[in-house]
């Protein structure tokens, strides 16, 4: 009786390779998006550090929540289709006009009725350009990244109820400030504690004049902010503009994507929230 000899390891991974050939390009295919040896992939030069979060179970979170039993949101319509792409904050002035809102090709602009429709009132770079910036639905998508740092991205609005002042946080020129009769934007505040302010996101103004606005990241920009996401990076801040000296103080850091803003009505406290915690 004929003895078989032992198969080599590399023998059968050879005849492995032969038989299943699907199976071994899709092993390396995989191998290769995970490596990213040519550094095509959406993570490339990145530093990427990621940070473990624990979140407050869901349904603990859910049951202090007040529930819309009757989901009135579904009887809602949508508005303005068509018309403005991208509106972040919602805002009325002193005299009740608007609504106005920060749009994604870095215009601020105002309802002005029906027939009239949308008007420009403010623009955060004296330069804007339609032809650069306004390009429709395009304007909420990756084609706008290039464009954003230098057309603006206006997302917090609040009026100041005495000066008629709009107060702007955009996500590349900071905290800015336009008259009641609109035009181009002033910069306020674009660095705080000797870091840039580099990704403004809200605002609102206390009775004191004070403004506190949010920085959501001081290593990402808003085109980036499916990386503060996913890494889960803490480095957002709150700050606070004093209208009176100019300076700029940090309240808090070490946030993990503070966003919205809200001062109580009897201006005892402010609350913010962080986006990647959920809470």
């Amino acid at each position: 009786m004929e003895e078989k000899k032992p198969r080599r390891q590399g023998a059968a991974v050879r005849d492995g390779i032969v038989q299943y050939p699907h199976l071994f390009i899709a092993a390396l295919a995989l191998a290769l998006v995970l490596m990213d040896p040519f550094h095509l992939g959406p993570l490339a030069g990145i530093d990427y550090r990621p940070v473990k979060h624990e979140l407050a179970p869901y349904r603990e979170v859910m049951q202090r929540w007040p529930r819309d039993n009757g989901s009135r949101l579904r009887l809602g319509r949508l508005e303005f289709v068509n018309e403005v792409f991208g509106p972040e904050s919602i805002e009325f002035d002193r005299q009740g006009r608007g609504p106005y809102a920060g749009l994604a090709d870095g215009r601020v602009v105002r309802w002005m009725g029906d027939k009239a429709g949308w008007e420009t009132f403010a623009v955060m770079n004296p330069d804007w350009s339609e032809k650069v910036c306004a390009n429709g639905v395009e304007s909420t998508t990756k084609k706008q990244h290039g464009k954003e740092k230098w057309c603006g991205r206006p997302l917090g609005l609040r009026f100041h109820r005495e000066t008629g002042e709009l107060f702007i946080a955009d996500a590349y020129y900071g905290l800015m400030a336009v008259g009641e009769r609109g035009g181009v934007a002033t910069s306020l505040a674009r660095e705080a504690g000797g870091d840039p302010v580099h990704f403004a996101n809200d605002l609102d103004i206390h009775m004191n004049g004070s403004i506190f606005f949010t920085d959501t990241s001081t290593r990402y920009s808003r085109k980036d902010h499916l990386n503060i996401l996913l890494e889960g990076e803490g480095t957002g801040r709150l700050l606070r503009y004093d209208r009176e000296t100019g300076a700029v103080h940090v309240v808090l850091n070490g946030l993990v994507f503070p966003n919205g803003v809200q001062i109580s009505q009897d201006q005892q406290f402010l609350l913010f929230s962080e986006t990647t915690n959920c809470r």
